[in-house]
């Protein structure tokens, strides 16, 4: 590695380095594949928040692709040997594709806020068109920032101390304060504000559904007991009125019954979909989390340089810092997997081949509508859909089946 200090790393360990990285490669593009083949196998995954989720896959297969293998080369030989215009080609390419990377996490962060938050009008507020929208605008304010070098303003090129171009921050001041504001540090902290808001209203609704529980289970034997005693007097009621009275009280019941049941049903059907939403939400956290916790060396790495020098940054925190940066392009899919169980079950499905088992009424349902009522089914909830609703943009449930 060209860099100013004396620090070397030995054969041995640059060997178990190179082959670490090489382990991320594959996990980071085998995952990320394994979740856009079980979005577009999957229906229940063909949402509002799948799509920020596949646009996410595919930021960190760009990253992975097309950084990830410069870094095993220049890691190996400890310098950089390609040639110049690949450094440019490939500091372009880091730049742009770390910016966007960010608003891919921040259009989650507000994809879950507004879902928490405003579930009523959540389909509204974010439909398919407004969120396809938010992300060709995240990628189109990416790229008009990060190539402005090609201008002439900031420049691009080898950082000495590092194992990858970029963006030489220190070339021009007013360039790099600019950029690192607006691509980096405004979006960094509004989707933690958004993230933490979520988070505490998340905590809230899982109280008090607990509290709830607690009060039902406690006061349960007095329901019963007050369930029965009005079923009985009911009973007795009706016995002594007359045939015609019975028939219209019937009538009444069967009636009221009904509606109680109408009303039952659609409660249920709200608790479902708050059950839904939560269960995004916390795959959705975690994979902020995810994020937080392996850029964390990198941050710490880029501050001792800050204030300290580039060449007075340990080798070992560079190294390793930069490994856990391609490494959560990789952990994404895994997170995924644990925390969302229709993502598990997809990845199931196709890791063991298996076909997707579509029903007779599946197959005949038309693009554009539905022919008949269908389930989709989110974690262990499943959300029922009125027959001959239309497939707009706000006709899709925005919860991922997740991630």
């Amino acid at each position: 590695m060209n860099s100013t200090n004396a620090q070397r790393v030995s054969q041995g360990a640059t060997v178990l380095y190179c082959v670490v990285l090489g382990a991320v490669l594959m996990t980071a593009v085998f995952g990320n594949c394994l979740v856009l083949l079980a979005v577009k196998r999957t229906r229940s995954l063909r949402n509002t928040a799948a799509i920020l989720v596949v646009n996410l896959a595919c930021v960190d297969l760009a990253v992975t692709v097309c950084s990830l293998p410069f870094v095993i080369v220049t890691a190996s030989a400890q310098q950089w040997v390609l040639s110049r215009e690949v450094c440019t080609a490939t500091a372009f390419m880091n730049a742009f594709f770390g910016a966007a990377q960010i608003m891919a996490l921040l259009h989650i962060s507000l994809n879950r806020f507004l879902a928490v938050t405003y579930p009523h009008s959540y389909h509204t507020k974010l439909s398919i068109r407004i969120t396809l929208a938010m992300v060709v605008t995240g990628w189109v304010y990416s790229f008009l920032w990060t190539h402005l070098p090609f201008y002439g303003w900031g420049s691009l090129g080898f950082i000495k101390g590092t194992l990858f171009c970029n963006i030489l921050w220190s070339q021009q001041l007013s360039f790099a304060v600019t950029a690192q504001v607006l691509c980096y540090f405004i979006p960094c902290i509004i989707a933690g504000i958004l993230y933490l808001v979520t988070y505490i209203n998340v905590r809230k609704h899982w109280k008090r559904a607990k509290e709830r529980t607690q009060s039902m289970m406690s006061l349960g034997e007095t329901n019963i007991a007050a369930a029965v005693t009005q079923s009985m007097e009911i009973v007795t009621a009706s016995v002594t009125q007359s045939a015609v009275e019975v028939t219209v009280n019937q009538k009444d019941l069967e009636s009221g019954k009904s509606n109680r049941e109408a009303a039952r049903s659609a409660k249920s059907s709200r608790k479902r979909r708050r059950a839904m939403e939560n269960r995004v939400t916390k795959t959705l956290l975690g994979v902020a989390f995810g994020f937080a916790v392996c850029w964390f060396p990198r941050g710490v790495a880029n501050l001792w340089a800050l204030f300290m020098g580039r060449e007075m940054v340990p080798i070992g925190l560079e190294y390793a810092s930069t490994a856990f940066v391609f490494m959560n392009s990789s952990v994404n899919p895994a997170i995924y997997g644990a925390l969302n169980q229709d993502f598990y079950k997809a990845f199931i499905s196709i890791l063991s081949c298996q076909k997707i088992k579509r029903s007779r009424s599946d197959s005949e349902i038309p693009s554009g509508s539905m022919s008949q009522a269908s389930s989709l089914r989110l974690g262990s909830c499943n959300l029922h859909v009125t027959a001959n609703r239309p497939l707009g943009e706000n006709g899709n449930h925005s919860s991922m089946g997740t991630k």
